[in-house]
């Protein structure tokens, strides 16, 4: 049973990974290696990463009904986000981005599962007994790498910014422990998919959209951490793999909420370009406010269209005070998705339009 149509969930949840793993094999060291081109960076990071936590606003602020239903945590929570992120980053710069990279590192990991459990109210799965290995397994998956992450200090990419995780820089373990691990990990996730397939034709076939969903996670996360070791290959299976989906998630939840209200029938595409265009809009502005206030590192592509100057900040109070502002969209982002997907009374439209056809 597919999640949102059988074409929207190969166009935009499965084949854009695919794609991406494809030209990734076919890089070069040489390109694999260097640093990411200015226009890689902007089309990935601030065109899907930064611009699709914007989509958030059509799932609360936006919304007439979820603005009504999480009234008070759509007005609070952007406040407490600002004052932990000031203090945090106050208090130590450093320690701000670690507390970063685990809340995203948390909340990535989070949407895989969210996803995958869509997936098992749609085909009646979660309420077996195997359900509960499908959670294990995508969990299995994603942590397995982020460990192997945390085992090296060599490896050439980051989540934000450099040493953000803690990282392993005591001991060496052999080189065989990790392959041996690799081997586990591969074996592990064989022998669930032998079990899938032992289900039989019919519930396999009703299955498959989400196993798909559970081997392109685990191929994804491995390759972009594991194997390729490369902050291009993992900025790009990173940001691919989450933000993509997670604006198709916001249109088509959008579609179908308003043909449930409204009795009205929209467009796929005008509603797709309306979300994207807005997203896009306050996404370059912000990750150009982060650049000019804080970061002073893209000058070249911000200059070429936008008011830029060049300055130096060493006050701290200001450097907090810039990343506690900066940072309330994505934190926001960050925790308004653990509650407002939730099957609940403050999210009533949910299960009216994951089960409407």
């Amino acid at each position: 049973m597919y999640l949102f149509s059988r074409q929207i969930d190969w166009l935009f949840l499965l084949l854009p990974v695919w794609l991406v793993w494809l030209v990734l094999f076919f890089l070069p060291d040489s390109i694999l290696l260097q640093e990411i081109p200015i226009w890689v960076w902007f089309l990935l990071v601030v065109g899907i990463d930064v611009s699709h936590v914007w989509s958030s606003l059509f799932r609360t602020y936006f919304d007439p009904h979820d603005r009504v239903n999480h009234q008070h945590l759509i007005r609070v929570l952007p406040v407490l986000v600002f004052f932990f992120c000031f203090a945090a980053s106050y208090a130590s710069v450093s320690f701000f981005w670690r507390l970063m990279a685990y809340l995203a590192l948390f909340h990535f990991v989070k949407q895989q599962f969210g996803f995958m459990a869509l997936y098992a109210v749609k085909n009646g799965s979660r309420q077996n007994e195997a359900y509960k290995w499908d959670k294990y397994l995508i969990y299995f998956s994603m942590l397995y790498p982020v460990l192997y992450w945390h085992l090296h200090d060599d490896l050439h990419f980051s989540w934000f910014v450099s040493d953000d995780f803690l990282l392993n820089h005591w001991f060496d373990l052999p080189k065989i422990v990790f392959l041996i691990g690799n081997w586990v990990y591969w074996m592990i996730i064989g022998y669930w998919l032998i079990q899938k397939i032992r289900l039989g034709k019919k519930e396999f076939m009703n299955q498959l959209p989400m196993i798909l969903w559970i081997l392109t996670t685990a191929g994804n996360w491995y390759l972009g951490i594991v194997y390729f070791n490369s902050d291009l290959a993992f900025t790009a299976t990173n940001v691919v793999a989450h933000g993509i989906p997670y604006l198709v998630l916001i249109v088509y939840y959008k579609k179908k909420k308003d043909g449930i209200v409204n009795q009205k029938k929209k467009n796929y595409w005008r509603i797709a370009l309306l979300v994207i265009g807005v997203c896009l809009f306050f996404g370059v502005i912000e990750e150009y406010l982060w650049d000019l206030l804080v970061n002073q590192d893209k000058k070249e592509l911000f200059s070429s269209f936008l008011y830029y100057v060049e300055w130096h900040n060493d006050n701290r109070f200001l450097t907090a005070l810039f990343i506690g502002i900066l940072s309330v969209p994505q934190v926001t982002h960050y925790v308004l998705d653990a509650y407002i997907w939730k099957n609940n009374d403050s999210n009533p439209f949910v299960k009216k339009v994951f089960s409407s056809r």
